[in-house]
């Protein structure tokens, strides 16, 4: 069996007491050590300015957001075992990209031992930042080029029986058939679809052509309900926002135990110590 961790939406801001902080260090540093997770996949808002919507823009990922986060990452003494992909507070991309060798817009690593197969997706792109090519590249809502389609497609496809545990970075992507199977209680994606994978349905297609495909979501601005949506045989996960932007708490972090025969998922709550499994799949 192989452990690994899961966490996103730690909306990292230097300059403002928003944001996850210290406790970002606490909960990366207790996945490891109390939770004994092999490493850690980060999908999504590592960085956020507090003043990015009242300015009406987003060009705040500057260098010194992503010192930060990756600081606060390596003060839990684990930081080499951390790999991030960007959310949608992660723009432009060019800061995103140049902040360290661990942010990363795809990602592959297979755990042969376990039959398992990790794959990380960007879902930032293509496009320009709030509409301004001074901004820089990357769009705010959710899209996945072909090119990374392709690579997907391929990726799946190599992994053949393995479990495949397909972080897809950040957005949430419905679903056909049930277009709100896959976020459930994500009030936002509900009443503004430009939080969603725009192209969704090329996404899901594929997926749905593999076996054993496991999708860690984040993004959900929802803090009620966390649990999973099977949808032509592809488990779709939500959880809990871990920064809750609406009284500057931190909710819940998620390891993943996965073999070729199965996959679990167990949310823990950071601040009661609560488990729960929101996924507990046979193959």
């Amino acid at each position: 069996m192989v452990r690994v961790g899961w966490l996103s939406d730690s909306h990292i801001d230097p300059n403002s007491d928003a944001g996850a902080g210290s406790g970002l260090t606490e909960d990366v540093a207790a996945l490891f050590e109390e939770w004994g997770v092999e490493h850690l996949y980060f999908n999504g808002d590592a960085v956020f300015q507090a003043g990015a919507f009242a300015s009406g823009g987003y060009e705040h990922s500057t260098p010194e957001y992503y010192d930060r986060f990756w600081e606060l990452v390596d003060a839990s003494g684990y930081g080499d075992r951390v790999t991030v992909t960007p959310g949608n507070h992660d723009v432009p991309l060019q800061y995103f990209v140049e902040s360290d060798e661990r942010a990363r817009l795809q990602f592959e690593r297979t755990y042969d031992r376990d039959g398992v197969t990790v794959l990380m997706v960007n879902t930032v792109g293509p496009g320009a930042v709030s509409g301004s090519q001074e901004a820089g590249y990357g769009w705010t809502n959710g899209y996945v080029p072909y090119r990374q389609l392709r690579w997907l497609e391929d990726e799946l496809s190599k992994a053949g029986d393995d479990t495949k545990l397909v972080f897809f970075h950040h957005h949430a992507w419905l679903t056909p058939g049930d277009p709100l199977a896959s976020a459930a209680t994500d009030t936002q994606s509900i009443e503004q679809l430009y939080w969603v994978c725009r192209n969704y349905r090329a996404i899901h297609d594929r997926l749905s052509d593999h076996d054993k495909v496991v999708c860690p979501q984040a993004h959900t601005a929802q803090f009620v309900a966390e649990g999973s949506s099977r949808v032509d045989g592809v488990e779709y996960l939500y959880k809990k926002h871990y920064y809750n932007v609406r009284d500057g708490g931190l909710t819940t972090y998620a390891f993943i135990d996965a073999t070729e025969d199965g996959c679990t998922v167990t949310t823990v709550d950071r601040n009661t110590g609560e488990q729960n499994v929101i996924l507990d799949a046979a193959y």
